[in-house]
């Protein structure tokens, strides 16, 4: 590629790219933006106030987290077993597995400031590791709506379903 050719793609990229992100450069019309499918499971946010059913984490867990926190740390990954089934037990009133522990409770019914889950799903700085989940390369912090979904979950009492031991 020639310098001129790449100049060229270099500044209809940079003018692209700069009039897509300006509200004043396109007549103030939403051009939409990027959506993290991760978003999908969330309720529409006049929803967001009634109750989190435990599926709804377990799907969140299902879709974000059982691809590494699947089968207690076979094949040297983390301990926890965050398949349907086991997981509502493995959570909740649970110590967080070492190393990792900060000397608190996985998810404390009632309280998602004192529950490890929420603080390694929201804390870009955690008290050990990195925030969850982690990509290939780097941590991909879950949708503000998700975390909200997870929060109410634990400020709601933790429920769980009947068959995965928590029959609140």
């Amino acid at each position: 590629m020639t310098n001129v050719s790449l100049l060229g793609l270099v500044l209809v990229t940079t003018v692209a790219c700069s009039n897509a992100s300006s509200a004043g450069a396109d007549g103030g019309v939403d051009r939409g933006s990027f959506a993290d499918p991760r978003a999908a499971i969330c309720p529409p946010p006049d929803a967001m106030t009634a109750p989190v059913s435990y599926d709804k984490i377990q799907q969140i867990f299902t879709d974000n987290c059982i691809a590494c926190h699947d089968v207690g740390g076979n094949d040297g990954g983390p301990a926890l077993d965050l398949r349907n089934g086991v997981s509502w037990t493995n959570l909740v009133n649970q110590p967080a597995p070492a190393p990792d522990m900060c000397g608190v409770t996985l998810v404390v019914p009632g309280d998602s400031n004192d529950s490890y889950l929420y603080q390694k799903l929201a804390s870009a700085a955690p008290c050990y590791g990195a925030q969850m989940p982690k990509g290939e390369f780097y941590s991909m912090p879950l949708p503000a709506c998700v975390l909200t979904m997870v929060d109410m979950w634990i400020t709601e009492g933790a429920p769980g379903m009947a068959m995965d031991g928590g029959g609140n």
